[in-house]
């Protein structure tokens, strides 16, 4: 026998309603159908008339990063983004149970770190481009968002990327340690300014920074720091965290 739900739905109108879900064990009867593939005067008639699956039927989509950035963080992260990646639709359905509507969910990338591994940076950042069709990913900048971090950031959806506003920011060139003879040292120094240059393309690809200006700031031979306000500014980030961000969509 099928199970009854108590849920919440917005009907279009201005106050909730509290209604029956009818929760099937097996939806597969039900058409399935993408909001996307809906024209505007759809979206206007079918929407407010949807009803979203309860929430113990679905996972929740955020991935929490606090601490170093290494194997085995980066390991933890990259699989959560494959994981919500492919499990990213919001699900709906039609009061008469018949249709099954399916919208795309962004996942969020709560980041707080003071940097770690290069390799393991590119490796979060190239997925998180190649996912941006599929699944947006918000990026969401807490404390402290320093050298590894800020391309983190960075590659968040446009538009979609947050900083807490006490949250400091810092970039610097790469940094290396290497013991052994000449030619292996001559060679460790190719490989470090190898992901120099391509740290500074990559940044300058997401933000409104140049190649030059970054450049600039790692010549500098320190640690520069930059507030909440000039990250958006450099494109760093899109808004300051604020309540809006909680706010549920009326």
């Amino acid at each position: 026998m099928p199970r009854k739900k108590k849920t919440t739905t917005q009907k279009g109108r201005e106050k909730k309603e509290e209604i029956d879900v009818l929760i099937e064990d097996d939806a597969l009867a039900m058409e399935v159908i993408s909001i996307e593939d809906l024209t505007e005067d759809e979206i206007r008639e079918v929407v407010p008339t949807l009803v979203e699956v309860p929430m113990e039927k679905r996972t929740p989509r955020a991935i929490n990063f606090c601490g170093d950035l290494n194997e085995d963080s980066a390991s933890a992260i990259i699989s959560a983004m494959i994981y919500h990646n492919h499990n990213n639709n919001l699900v709906l359905v039609n009061q008469e149970k018949t249709k099954q509507y399916m919208a795309v969910k962004p996942m969020q990338f709560y980041i707080s770190t003071f940097g770690g591994n290069a390799a393991d940076m590119f490796g979060i950042h190239d997925l998180m481009l190649s996912m941006r069709s599929a699944t947006p990913i918000e990026t969401v900048g807490l404390g402290k968002v320093m050298s590894a971090g800020v391309l983190l950031l960075a590659s968040g959806a446009e538009g979609c990327r947050f900083i807490g506003k006490n949250t400091r920011v810092m970039i610097h060139s790469l940094r290396a340690g290497h013991a052994g003879a000449m030619h292996e040292l001559e060679t460790e120094y190719e490989e470090t300014k190898w992901l120099q240059d391509q740290y500074i393309e990559a940044l300058s690809s997401v933000t409104n920074m140049n190649k030059r200006m970054i450049k600039k700031m790692m010549e500098r031979k320190t640690n520069v720091y930059i507030n909440a306000k000039q990250a958006i500014e450099y494109g760093i980030a899109d808004k300051l965290l604020d309540q809006s961000y909680w706010d549920v969509p009326e």
